[in-house]
């Protein structure tokens, strides 16, 4: 496909320090776990290294609280969020699942494993109705096709 783009969000520094009280005991910050610090060098040499680097991928350097609501982002196919934390969660939710086009597809790597990403899915779903059932992928993640 020609016509798509891929964004590819992330702050390329780690996760945030948590702020919320939901977050709570989840600290996965890069001075805790360095590991999950990727540059964003490092993920466009993977993309490369696979042939998936093109014009059509685009990356959004930062925090998603500061890049996603005034991202340049249309219509989305699928929106695959992989933001662990209640805050990075809600903060990808609120950004674009209006965006997410009818017969689209919601991804949340976290669903199944850190309690602070499920409660804001739970939370979010519930807050704007949204009654599309909650499929499970893995022990971790899961998927919804929003039907309107």
């Amino acid at each position: 496909m020609k016509d798509r783009t891929v964004w590819v969000a992330d702050s390329f520094e780690g996760l945030p320090v948590p702020s919320l009280p939901q977050d709570k005991g989840y600290d996965f910050s890069a001075t805790k776990i360095p590991i999950l610090s990727i540059s964003l060098e490092e993920v466009q040499e993977n993309f490369r290294r696979y042939n998936l680097l093109d014009d059509q991928v685009r990356f959004l350097k930062g925090w998603f609280c500061d890049t996603l609501p005034k991202a340049p982002i249309g219509q989305l196919a699928v929106l695959r969020l992989d933001g662990d934390l209640y805050e990075s969660t809600m903060d990808g939710l609120n950004a674009l699942y209006s965006k997410v086009s009818p017969g689209g597809f919601v991804i949340v790597d976290d669903y199944g494993d850190f309690a602070p990403c499920r409660n804001a899915v739970n939370e979010f779903r519930q807050l704007h109705g949204i009654n599309e059932p909650i499929e499970k992928i893995d022990w971790t993640g899961v998927f919804w096709r929003k039907l309107s």
